[in-house]
C-alpha cells in the first residue's frame, strides 16, 4: 500500500510530537496517536506486564503489529492523516536494541508506505519532561533520535525538521510542508 496522504510526525521523545498531533486533531484533521505510548498506558491500567523495560522483544513486536493495524485502519479516514510515529522506526528501534527482526516484520514495512515527506521533531530540552511514561533522561531519549530519522531517510523519505516554536507555529509549518501535495486539491485543507 502506498498512501501519499499519510504523514508521519516523528523524532525525539518529548519533543512535542504528541502535542502537535493533538492540535492537528483539534483542527479537524485525521490523526493516529502514538501506538507505543498507548500500549504502555493500557498495560498500566490493566495491570499487564508487556513493557519495553521488561519484555522488549514482545513489546516491540506488539508495537509493530499495532502500527501496521493503525496504517491499514487509517485507509478509511479523511485525508490528510497524521501519524504520531510510524512503521519504519519500529524496525529501527528493534535493530538498535538488538532484537530479532523476522521476515514478516520487514514485509509489513515494505508493503506500507507513507507520504515522501516525514516531519521530524528534534530533541528539545526546554520542553522535555521525564514522567511515568517517558522514563528516560533527556540524554537517553535523545540518543535514539539519529536512528529514528535514519529509519526514514534510508527508506527514501525526505526529513523536514519542525522548528522549535509555539504549537500554533508548528501546526502552520506542518500544513505548509504538505500543502504542495494538495495544491491541486485545496478541498483537503480545513482553514
Amino acid at each position: 500500500m502506498n498512501n501519499q496522504h499519510f504523514y508521519v510526525v516523528t523524532g525525539a521523545s518529548g519533543a512535542g510530537k504528541s502535542t502537535l498531533i493533538k492540535a492537528l486533531g483539534e483542527l479537524g484533521y485525521s490523526v493516529v496517536p502514538e501506538v507505543a505510548l498507548a500500549l504502555v498506558q493500557e498495560q498500566e491500567q490493566c495491570g499487564g506486564n508487556l513493557f519495553p523495560w521488561s519484555q522488549p522483544q514482545a513489546f516491540m513486536e506488539e508495537v509493530l503489529e499495532r502500527n501496521i493495524q493503525a496504517y491499514d485502519a487509517a485507509q478509511k479516514l479523511s485525508s490528510p492523516v497524521f501519524f504520531d510515529r510510524g512503521i519504519p522506526e519500529c524496525l529501527a528501534h528493534m535493530r538498535l536494541l538488538g532484537l530479532e527482526i523476522r521476515t514478516e516484520h520487514e514485509a509489513g514495512l515494505r508493503q506500507r508506505h507513507y507520504a515522501s515527506t516525514v516531519l521530524v521533531a528534534q530533541p528539545w530540552p526546554e520542553i522535555y519532561v521525564c514522567d511515568r511514561w517517558g522514563r528516560a533522561t533527556f540524554e537517553r531519549a535523545a540518543r535514539s533520535f539519529e536512528a529514528t530519522v535514519a529509519a526514514y531517510t534510508e527508506s527514501g523519505y525526505d526529513a523536514r525538521f519542525i522548528p522549535q516554536v509555539s504549537v500554533e507555529e508548528r501546526v502552520e509549518f506542518v500544513l505548509q510542508q504538505i500543502e504542495g501535495a494538495f495544491s491541486k486539491s485545496r478541498r483537503w485543507f480545513r482553514t
